[in-house]
């Protein structure tokens, strides 16, 4: 290790240090996002139910109104509560404003409760009727920020004590540092309720000299962050050679590697690669580039996309078995919803332009992956296939995809169905039948997937698309489909892949509806 090579950082109250035996966790410690989610949820159910209560008594506190039964007021308080929390899980306050500071998550927080303020009021007059109880409401939907807040405060007092005891705090190390970005480590530094303690850097230069330039920008920066008292005093951290990767992952019992990448592939990617996969440390990639991907894709999660992650089989096994039975539940209701636009569309195929009414092609999420029979109304002529040859001079996007805005095949009934997703809908066939998923990465043809060139498919990482099954929609499709290239297509694919829960799967279907309905992207 190079022993001038010292950057400093922050001691931020009572700073986590773990040792090398860190990654021998608890089982709560090892799954505290999802625990620290479910308290979350509780406690702001709590805040809700509290609000009703004080707003309650403060109205029976008034002489001149009429009596009120708890009956009532419970009538109120209860249904706010519960469609509060579904609000807030579908517009992904939740799972993905966990990894957020907490000025982002007041944010949203807010936004949560202006939508469920809306439809509690109107809701509520709606079933209600004369029986409505105006001025109670009014008092309870003005209390629940200040509970909200109050729990809030109280949690994150909680998690910042528990943080110190090394619950949701991860031992971290930033690689391919170059001393002049020091954008990521002052987020890190500056906002600890991350959860990142920032434990060593390692340089991917072969020699020292480069190394200690870094390492010179790096002080300078700090002093200069500690000087306008930005951050508190720092304390020094090593800063190791490439070569020594896997024993500083040991020294310093390193949870997760942070690349910040100006391109896809840099020199000693693959080295960074094996050493977490030996080690089993979970390896993120992060530039300005994914994070405005994800911000654009309405995901507040800015601890950037995982190329690896050590296999956790029980968690994965159960995640698996419950997106199935929700795919199961929600596939059976959409059809039988949608039984009559079924009908309508294809009548109107008919008459247009004959049978069949459905177009079949074999897809698969990857080259080499498990292929299926991929169902879709057909919106084309009926040899479109036939045709494409003569068309892949105009494609629009770049390889791995082939789209045109104005495809001559487009038929004038497949035109309206495809603005809208209609010509979508059978594949709910597909997810009854366990080829594919509500939620997931798209499937490819197989001309996209020949076409895929090695420099497209993200450091070779495009082969992860295959570890979940393909999905009806999905993060591509609510950041505008046909308008995100393919590369940006595979970033957004890892993250889900990442961060699959049958939350992650609602919010994606949430957003997914007005995209739908305005035909964002369609064409």
């Amino acid at each position: 290790m190079y022993e001038k090579v010292e950057p400093r950082v922050e001691a931020v109250r009572g700073a986590y240090r773990p040792s090398s035996k860190t990654r021998r966790q608890s089982f709560l410690q090892r799954n505290w996002r999802a625990f620290f989610i479910v308290v979350t949820i509780a406690v702001d159910s709590a805040a809700v139910l509290l609000a009703g209560v004080a707003a309650y008594t403060i109205r029976q506190m008034i002489v001149n109104l009429p009596a009120m039964s708890p009956a009532n007021a419970a009538g109120v308080a209860i249904p706010c509560a519960i469609v509060s929390v579904a609000i807030a899980v579908l517009t992904g306050l939740y799972r993905s404003a966990y990894r957020a500071p907490y000025a982002e998550q007041y944010r949203e927080a807010a936004k949560a409760y202006a939508y469920s303020t809306i439809v509690v009021v109107v809701g509520m007059y709606l079933v209600l009727g004369k029986a409505f109880p105006p001025r109670f409401t009014l008092m309870f939907i003005a209390l629940i920020p200040l509970f909200f807040g109050l729990g809030r405060w109280l949690l994150n007092i909680a998690n910042r004590s528990l943080q110190r005891k090394g619950y949701g705090r991860q031992s971290t190390m930033i690689v391919n540092w170059n001393g002049i970005d020091a954008q990521l480590l002052d987020r890190f530094t500056m906002f600890p309720e991350l959860g990142y303690s920032v434990q060593a850097f390692a340089c991917t230069v072969s020699d020292g000299e480069r190394c200690n330039t870094a390492s010179c920008i790096l002080q300078q920066h700090f002093a200069f962050m500690t000087h306008a008292h930005v951050i508190p005093q720092s304390r020094p951290i090593p800063c190791y050679a490439l070569s020594e990767l896997e024993g500083a992952i040991d020294a310093q019992g390193i949870e997760r590697i942070f690349v910040p990448l100006a391109k896809s592939v840099t020199g000693g990617f693959s080295e960074i690669v094996l050493a977490c996969i030996k080690k089993k440390v979970k390896l993120k990639v992060i530039s300005g580039a994914s994070e405005e991907l994800l911000r654009f894709s309405r995901v507040k999660d800015i601890a950037g996309i995982s190329l690896y992650s050590p296999p956790k089989h029980l968690t994965h096994r159960i995640k698996t078995h419950l997106k199935r039975v929700f795919d199961l539940c929600g596939s059976s209701l959409l059809i039988l919803f949608c039984s009559p636009i079924f009908a309508m569309v294809a009548l109107a195929i008919l008459v247009e332009d004959g049978r069949p009414v459905l177009f079949r092609q074999r897809r698969a999420s990857m080259r080499g992956g498990r292929f299926f029979e991929f169902f879709k109304f057909r919106s084309m002529v009926k040899d479109a296939e036939a045709q494409q040859d003569d068309l892949n001079r105009l494609n629009q996007t770049e390889e791995g995809l082939f789209l045109l805005k104005r495809d001559p095949r487009v038929t004038r009934v497949g035109r309206w169905i495809r603005k809208f997703s209609i010509d979508e809908l059978p594949q709910l066939l597909n997810v009854l039948r366990g080829e594919m998923s509500l939620v997931g990465p798209r499937p490819l043809a197989w001309s996209d997937l020949l076409s895929i060139s090695p420099e497209n498919d993200y450091a070779g990482y495009y082969y992860l698309r295959d570890k979940t099954l393909p999905g009806m929609t999905g993060l591509w499709q609510i950041c505008g489909r046909r308008e995100v290239p393919f590369r940006e297509m595979v970033l957004l694919d890892l993250y889900y892949i990442e961060n699959q829960s049958v939350m992650f799967d609602l919010e994606i279907l949430f957003a997914t509806i007005p995209v739908v309905l305005f035909g964002r992207g369609a064409y």
